[in-house]
């Protein structure tokens, strides 16, 4: 028996070795252009042995100890191959495929590559904006990307900002699969329109700087770049549902066929949202529609799509006190005078002042009707802007390439606000809409013009209307005589019509409202859906042209960018003078007038009319960029780009409300050089960079104002406002084993305004007429935290469950001011400096199969402290009439959300 044991002893012993000699080779495929994972790639590792990728671009396989060549094919890219020893241990191999030939997002899109473009880029995987977007806009989760600051302003869905390296959207690029979406009038981006494309979304990319972009675009502090599914998907389709805070709800249906034996493709996805909003009565409700349809036809890929979310969302608007909302706060951060500060309310951060009760219980004849209580929103946005596009991508031969895209862009909506300020309040905080209603209701008219059963409406809701319709073509040729040289070019054109007008939106319980104090004439009488205020049209056409050469060495790749922009502004004012000819005589009429010529009567309506407008102003603009990178070692490379950007001004800045072209226009001029390190092996990858930028001439936010002897009023810009923006940016992921993965960022800017001078206005004879002094010397600018650190885990506790926390910090955050502000005794004065913040998220989620469908079910806790900090200020607030003291006390401000929740189940199949 003893004989046994020992006997069993020993083979157990000498064959365990033999159990345990084996490991896991394991890793993820992508395309080397987008980041994006490739599904069904075959990945072989012997002869006649092999597994494919899953649905995220993932393979593992168990093989015994040795050494394996593995081969990862996938049709379209190239073949790559590498080899691994497998040694009782976990092997991580990632591959990143190139492409056999260019691909449409290579020539049109501009994304970055590793390892070749010379600058400091983030591409943010799918995967990732799964697990953390949570129905968020789409800037919220870029907070996790060094230099980027976004908040939610005033907490509305859709009302997100962002800024990249202290600039803010307008000078931040925003691109979607090529084609440039920020406001041709202003430069902003209104995220409430792209609600939904994280359904559609193939790859996202955020390029800190000058960026990639071959076009002339706004791109001072960085380009976000969006890239849609299309018919290089895999066929099949997901449903999602989500439920979070505040009765939030949103339903998505996505589906792709990929690409169908006889070269068709369809893409299209769907989704509703509705909720209350975590802020006061910030309630919203939209849809998102997405149609892609392309063709391959032999060497040309044709494409149409249709996409765009109609959405109606209240918001708040105006920042208020701290005190106002948080009266513990302000005590807390030091604010000591409170008896004498009458803003103290302690409403709560989440109180939102723009709504109120009214019942609306009166009859036109003034008979008492049944009527429930209802709520009114002051502040509702609604707008549409469906964008469509038709591409034409051909592939000459395997050297030249030709792309053409137009697209048409047709915006319609605007939002709500009371005709007259400073509405009256109830014990609440809340607007009394029924005080409101009681007068509008109230004794009927004796106005001679006026029924005397209507009557007048003396506060009531109006609507600021901004419509616009944009379309463009974007032509782009890409010709590679060789491995080493690569050339581009093309043009830019656009042409916009933004349309502005303010309407009688609802008169609160009246029949008609004046709009100004002349009662006797008939066009001051205004009713629902009438135009009042103003009327006009901003023109904007860009001619735009590009060209590009891209050179590769042995180790290294260089590229020199040169593109120009022709600019053209006019504005139609139809409520300002207008011209009409009678007989030989030119008669001039004003908005308001009405005058008698011959005995006739003319008014503005008179047909005839001639509005008032501007002619064309055309205003030259340019960059030149350059840059190089080199790979100094298999998993080191450094890399430089410098650039000249001379950017036309924005609308604004051009033409005044007075339909004057301002004097002293002048481009703002950036000039920035930027240095970086990149270390990227399989477990753990560095980022490292520098930038420095000189921004000249920044435009004022208001202008200055002067008139001449004969009493015609002039705009004035002021010129000589500079600013530097510099710092450096740190991030890295460490891949520490097979389940736990490490990310942290540290970026640290100092961004000062270097200007102290004083602009002149001289009129023709020499004679000095205007005259603004400012000294922003040394002081730092606002709106955006110039410290930011961050780091996450994500632990993957048995195969396809996970859990992340995320946390991110903000400091030296300096609140919003007016540099024109800092003259005489604040001279030099910096603005109030909020005090610093620390966010922690947490996410999770778990996935599975059953069969062939598999399953998602994800949840995230925003704010998980339930942290209590200030996210958006403007120093000394003037609409608060309290303080100038550069300190929290004067601040206007919006708080952070606090904490919220998401969960999710997403079906794939």
């Amino acid at each position: 028996m003893l004989k046994d044991i020992i006997f069993l002893i020993f083979i157990i012993l000498i064959t365990s070795p033999a159990f345990s000699q084996q490991g896991v080779i394991k890793g993820t495929v992508t395309d080397k252009n987008t980041g994006e994972t490739l599904i069904n790639a075959n990945v072989l590792f012997g002869e006649g042995k092999g597994v494919t990728t899953d649905m995220d671009g993932n393979f593992s396989i168990e093989v015994p100890n040795g050494e394996y060549s593995l081969t990862i094919s996938y049709i379209g890219f190239k073949t790559n191959s590498r080899k691994v020893t497998v040694n009782d241990n976990i092997v991580t191999v990632n591959f990143a495929l190139e492409g056999i030939t260019l691909s449409e997002v290579q020539v049109v899109a501009d994304v970055a590559r590793t390892r070749e473009t010379p600058v400091a880029f983030s591409t943010i995987p799918v995967l990732k904006i799964q697990e953390e977007l949570a129905s968020r806009d789409i800037p919220m989760i870029l907070n996790a990307t060094p230099g980027v600051y976004a908040t939610q302003s005033g907490g509305g869905d859709g009302d997100a900002r962002i800024t990249i390296r202290g600039f803010s959207q307008r000078n931040v690029a925003v691109m979607l699969d090529g084609i440039p979406v920020n406001d041709m009038e202003n430069g902003w981006v209104y995220w409430s329109n792209w609600f939904g494309l994280d359904m559609v979304m193939r790859s996202t990319q955020v390029q800190r700087g000058l960026g990639a972009s071959k076009l002339a675009n706004p791109s001072v502090g960085g380009t976000l770049n969006i890239i849609s599914q299309g018919i290089e998907a895999k066929k099949g389709g997901r449903v999602k549902q989500e439920l979070g805070n505040d009765g939030f709800m949103r339903t998505s249906v996505g589906l792709t066929s990929g690409q169908l034996s006889n070269g068709f493709g369809i893409t299209a996805a769907g989704s509703y949202k509705q909720g209350n909003g975590w802020v006061d009565q910030t309630w919203t409700k939209g849809w998102f529609y997405f149609l892609k349809i392309e063709k391959k036809l032999e060497k040309h890929l044709l494409s149409a799509s249709a996409m765009g979310a109609p959405q109606k969302h209240a918001q708040r608007s105006y920042k208020k006190s701290i005190a106002y909302f948080d009266a513990e706060y302000a005590d807390k951060i030091g604010i000591t005078d409170s008896l004498k500060y009458s803003e103290i309310k302690g409403y709560g951060t989440r109180f939102n002042p723009h709504w109120g009760y009214i019942r609306r219980y009166k009859a036109p004849n003034g008979d008492t009707i049944p009527a429930n209580v209802e709520i009114l929103h002051e502040k509702v946005n609604y707008y549409h802007k469906p964008q469509f596009t038709l591409k034409d991508f051909w592939t000459v031969n395997d050297k030249f390439y030709i792309s053409n895209i137009a697209y048409l862009s047709v915006g319609s909506g605007g939002g709500t606000g009371l005709n007259a300020s400073g509405p009256p309040v109830d014990v609440h905080g809340q607007i009394d809409f029924q005080s409101i209603y009681e007068k509008n209701t109230g004794p009927y008219s004796i106005l001679p013009l006026i029924d005397s059963t209507e009557h007048q409406s003396f506060n009531y809701l109006n609507s600021s209307v901004n419509n616009h319709f944009w379309y463009g073509l974007l032509s782009t040729i890409n010709y590679s005589p060789g491995n080493h040289v690569s050339v581009s070019g093309g043009v830019d054109m656009r042409d916009y019509v933004g349309s502005h007008y303010r309407t009688v939106y609802d008169l609160i319980g009246g029949d008609y409202a004046i709009e100004n104090s002349n009662l006797n004439q008939e066009s001051n009488v205004k009713r629902t859906g009438d135009r009042i205020g103003y009327y006009n049209d901003g023109l904007v056409r860009w001619a735009g042209s590009f060209a590009q050469a891209e050179i590769k060495g042995g180790f290294w790749t260089a590229f020199i960018n040169i593109s120009g922009a022709y600019s053209g502004y006019k504005r139609i004012d139809y409520f300002r003078k207008k011209e009409l000819l009678v007989g030989d005589t030119l008669l001039n009429i004003g908005y308001r007038d009405t005058i008698i010529y011959d005995g006739a009567y003319y008014t503005r309506d008179a047909a005839g009319l001639r509005f008032a407008q501007t002619g064309w102003k055309w205003i030259p603009g340019f960059t030149v960029k350059t840059g190089a990178n080199f790979n100094l070692t298999e998993f080191q490379n450094v890399f430089f780009n410098v650039g000249y950007l001379s950017k036309t001004p924005r609308f604004n800045n051009v033409i005044d409300r007075n339909n004057k072209f301002f004097t002293d226009i002048k481009n703002e001029i950036v000039k920035s050089a930027e240095l970086g390190y990149n270390f990227q092996h399989e477990k753990f990858a560095v980022n490292l960079n520098g930038y420095y930028t000189i921004w000249e001439n920044k435009p004022a936010d208001r202008a200055g104002v002067y008139t001449d002897p004969d009493g015609n009023i002039y705009s004035v810009n002021i010129n000589g406002m500079d600013a530097l923006h510099q710092g450096v940016e740190f991030d890295f992921i460490y891949k520490a084993f097979s389940n736990l993965e490490l990310e942290g960022l540290v970026s640290y800017g100092d961004w000062v305004w270097t200007s102290k001078d004083t602009a002149r206005k001289y009129d023709d004879n020499g004679n000095l007429v205007y005259k603004q002094s400012f000294d922003a010397k040394g002081v730092h600018v606002g709106d955006a935290a110039q410290m930011q650190s961050g780091a996450s885990i994500r632990y993957e506790v048995i195969k396809g469950l996970y859990i992340k926390t995320q946390g991110t910090y903000f400091g030296k955050n300096f609140a919003e001011f007016d540099p024109l502000s800092l003259d005489g005794i604040n001279a030099g004065r910096e603005s109030w400096q909020m005090p610093d913040d620390y966010l922690l998220d947490l996410h999770a989620g778990y996935n599975f199969k059953i069969g062939k469908i598999k399953m998602d079910l994800r949840a995230s806790v925003l704010n998980l402290l339930n942290e209590v900090y200030v996210s958006d200020a403007q120093n000394n607030d003037s609409f608060l009439n309290n303080y100038n003291d550069f300190d929290a006390k004067s601040a206007g401000v919006f708080f952070g959300l606090g904490r919220r929740f998401n969960t999710s189940l997403q079906i794939t199949f």
